[in-house]
């Protein structure tokens, strides 16, 4: 038998799915699917990794010889495997959602309490949007739960403050009578801010297949693009020509909100095209 028959057999006689062994391995779904398919080959850290959930060696693994009573695997011991072991209990990231979840809860109790239910519920809404993503997100939720703490930092900063990261351009020409100070280091804090994310989401998609083909291209392009009219597209100036103020400043945090994910989806693609481009010319 193949190495991946072998995979799919012993994933379903420990009945887990491939989202299952996917997350107990920090892979993706679509990479156990090539693996069972003999698409591709898992890399030798993934194949221990692969041999301890299943609870089999590694040349059990490989040809699905059945072992020797000699070198039967550890697990079989009366030690359950670690995937097995660990079956009854909730995920780390389901566990920090429910954490987010009461400290979102308690926060909006507590300021409703004193008479302040819309701070609270402000103030909630960081907790319970990353204790979502923890449920939701079965990859990366750190990476994810940072983005939005950052856009909703970005909308309070919109809002409340009227802060804008070009405020940036005015650190050598500050004056105090146009511009807090504060302000100056605000707009710094959000540049800096998302550029450490930008980095992060580039580096965390390291491994993501992306080759140069004229699908992909086209992709990368149309992002770039929608990035560009995101950006540029003067929507809100068009909006306060037409004295509708109110839609200026939606369309204007829309804009930006879009602009800056569009941004981050067509780095880290432009990232992975040129990294799969430079490993074909070797």
């Amino acid at each position: 038998m193949s190495l991946g028959t072998n995979i799919s057999r012993l994933r379903a006689e420990k009945h887990l799915s491939q989202g299952d062994l996917a997350e107990a391995l920090d892979v993706s779904r679509q990479s156990v699917s090539k693996w069972e398919t003999d698409a591709s080959v898992p890399d030798l850290d993934k194949l221990v990794k692969l041999s301890r959930v299943f609870g089999v060696t590694l040349d059990e693994l490989v040809t699905g010889a059945a072992p020797s009573a000699e070198e039967a695997s550890p697990w079989e011991a009366g030690t359950p495997p670690p995937q097995a072991a660990a079956s009854g209990r909730l995920p780390g990231r389901k566990i920090a959602g429910l954490v987010l979840f009461c400290m979102a809860f308690l926060t909006f109790l507590v300021l409703t309490a004193v008479g302040g239910g819309l701070e609270g519920l402000i103030l909630a809404m960081p907790f319970l949007v990353c204790g979502i993503i923890c449920f939701a997100a079965r990859r990366r939720p750190g990476l994810w739960c940072a983005w939005a703490l950052y856009l909703i930092f970005l909308l309070f900063c919109r809002w409340t403050t009227s802060l804008n990261w070009r405020y940036i351009f005015r650190t050598f020409s500050w004056q105090e009578t146009e511009l807090g100070f504060a302000h100056i280091v605000m707009a710094w804090v959000q540049v800096l801010a998302v550029l450490l994310l930008l980095v992060a989401t580039v580096r965390s998609f390291r491994t993501f297949p992306f080759p140069l083909t004229r699908r992909n291209g086209g992709i990368l392009a149309a992002l770039w693009l929608g990035f560009l009219a995101a950006y540029f597209l003067p929507l809100s100036q068009s909006l306060i020509q037409t004295r509708q103020f109110p839609l200026a400043g939606i369309v204007s945090t829309v804009q930006g909100i879009v602009s800056l994910i569009l941004l981050a989806a067509a780095l880290t693609l432009s990232a992975r095209m040129l990294a799969a481009w430079r490993t074909s010319k070797r």
